[in-house]
């Protein structure tokens, strides 16, 4: 073997060799590059799944938001609706026909108060009619829709008989039930 054919075999010994190792860098890069990927997809499919899961949970948020906004205007209307009724209703009482009669009930039913030196007060409307009545139990006017307010004679005690006080404890006692007539629950 000559020298010429040794550098030859050393050579091709050599381009095999190189071969070998640039094949295994070749499969050793395929390798992890399909790991990355798989890791890149594993990562980009485990965000996707996040941001559905976020999504979903900001749309629920904002439709939860949305209903009770909708259900505070709804409540505001209903709200607006039944003081309109309040105040219809004490306007009503203030003018009603038998008003002199009610006023007459009212101080009789309540005469131990007033006959043994207490007070009466009534609205300014009203004066002429219970004056009559209460002689010299009358000490004056208040600003009310209707009705007395009737102080002891000690004035430790006071019966408030206005149209206001009495419609307003017949109104916490009935206004659900008005406010299921106006607005019926939705079966």
């Amino acid at each position: 073997m000559t020298l010429e054919n040794a550098v030859e075999a050393i050579l091709e010994q050599g381009k095999a060799e190189a071969n070998r190792v640039l094949e295994e860098a070749r499969n050793e890069r395929q390798r992890m590059l399909s790991e990355v990927r798989a890791e890149a997809a594993k990562a980009l499919g485990e965000t996707e799944k996040a941001a559905r899961v976020e999504a979903d949970r900001k749309r629920v948020q904002e439709l939860a938001r949305a209903e009770l906004e909708s259900r505070k205007i709804v409540l505001a209307a209903q709200k607006e609706a039944l003081d309109k009724v309040y105040e219809g209703a004490l306007e009503r009482l203030g003018r009603l026909s038998d008003n002199a009669e009610i006023l007459r009930r009212l101080l009789k039913a309540n005469e131990s108060e007033w006959r043994s030196g207490g007070k009466v007060y009534c609205s300014p409307r009203d004066e002429a009619v219970v004056r009559k009545i209460v002689g010299d139990s009358f000490a004056g006017t208040v600003e009310c829709a209707g009705g007395v307010v009737i102080e002891s004679a000690d004035e430790t005690r006071r019966v408030d008989l206005r149209y206001e006080t009495l419609l307003r404890d017949v109104w916490d006692d009935a206004v659900k039930e008005v406010a299921e007539t106006l607005w019926p629950p939705e079966q």
